[in-house]
């Protein structure tokens, strides 16, 4: 009997130990599974902005430009014969009145020679008739046929001068022997290029500009800022000032020519048919100023309250706030939409996924 009871009593102490160990290992998972599970957050929307600044009111733009000469020249003698002296080369600087050329001048040398001789005959024949005349002793008509004498022999005298004269070329201008066109000893004829000159003291660039720049362009416009580049010459600029402008559009291209001037560089040798870039740079019309910022044309949204824009305010690190604010806009320009109130410089604007953001919502940038 004793037995039997102490048998009974060892079961119920098994069986409240079990239980015990069961409500234990319970408790055990319970607090597992709290500390193993996680809270899943809802990703941030990413988004693409810009930073406003201040609108730059310079336009810069770049033009192909050719190098030509300020002034240049094709001489050639006013007669014609066979070429002595020809003492220049290519290249060879010059002064105004060098000689360049020289021709055979034997035959004008006689030519005028007997010119002379003819109006000295004309003359003295002239002044016999004019002491006549006080006497009486020659009539009007043979006075004044004598004079016409004169006056035809002096003409004749004066272009066989002249050509004498012709028979020696010079230079007229300062400038550099850019081409010999001939050889010496060679028979010439008058009006064929003998040398061509050129003034290398000031350069001009000549660009073509196509009409869809020059209608823009007012009369009263300043040309602005005008540089030229070299790729041979690389970290220079060098100014340049306006010459002229052609009105009429080249025949073939539709472009307007326009002519830039710049002073020769003492320390690089640029020579007309070299090329170049001109950049200009000019400010936009007042019309246009008056705006405090542009904006690209799609980042301004609008509805029934009016123009707005998403601006995003940092929240921490990559993480920022979205707020409407609404703006005053104006008119499409080269810059983009005018803005004239309601933002400020360093605002960080929406310029994608508008459509899909609220006002307070958080999002990453």
């Amino acid at each position: 009997m004793r037995i039997q009871k102490l048998c009974a009593t060892n079961r119920a102490k098994k069986r409240a130990l079990t239980l015990v160990t069961s409500v234990a290992v319970a408790l055990t998972l319970a607090a597992c599974s709290d500390q193993n599970e996680v809270v899943e957050e809802k990703p941030l929307r990413p988004v693409r902005t810009m930073t406003v600044y201040a609108p730059d009111l310079t336009i810069t733009q770049t033009f192909p430009a050719v190098v030509d000469a300020s002034r240049k020249a094709d001489l050639s003698f006013r007669v014609s014969g066979e070429i002595t002296k020809l003492p220049v080369n290519e290249g060879q600087p010059v002064k105004a009145g060098d000689v360049i050329a020289k021709l055979d001048d034997r035959d004008y040398v006689i030519q005028r020679n007997e010119a002379q001789s003819l109006f000295d005959k004309a003359q003295s024949d002239y002044n016999r008739a004019k002491n006549l005349m006080n006497t009486n002793a020659i009539s009007r008509a043979d006075f004044d046929q004598l004079k016409a004498q004169l006056d035809s022999a002096q003409a004749r005298l004066d272009t066989a001068e002249n050509s004498l004269a012709y028979t020696e070329l010079t230079a007229s201008f300062d400038g550099v022997i850019a081409r010999k066109l001939t050889d010496n000893f060679q028979e010439i004829k008058a009006g064929t290029p003998v040398v061509s000159l050129q003034d290398l003291s000031n350069i001009y660039l000549k660009i073509d500009l196509p009409e869809s720049i020059m209608i823009r362009v007012r009369r009263d416009t300043a040309p602005g800022k005008l540089f030229a580049k070299f790729d041979a010459i690389a970290g220079t600029q060098f100014p340049l000032t306006f010459k002229e402008v052609a009105t009429q559009a080249d025949e073939v291209t539709k472009t307007y020519q326009v002519t830039l001037s710049m002073p020769a560089p003492e320390n690089n040798m640029i020579l007309p048919g070299m090329t170049a870039n001109v950049i200009a740079e000019r400010l936009i019309s007042d019309d246009n100023t008056q705006a405090e910022f542009h904006l690209p044309a799609n980042v301004v949204m609008k509805d029934t309250k009016g123009n707005y824009v998403f601006v995003v305010e940092q929240v921490s690190r990559g993480v920022g706030k979205v707020s409407r604010r609404s703006v005053n806009a104006g008119a499409i320009t080269e810059l983009g939409l005018e803005i004239f109130s309601g933002i400020e410089q360093g605002d960080v604007v929406l310029t994608a996924g508008m459509s899909k953001v609220t006002d307070g919502m958080q999002v990453k940038y």
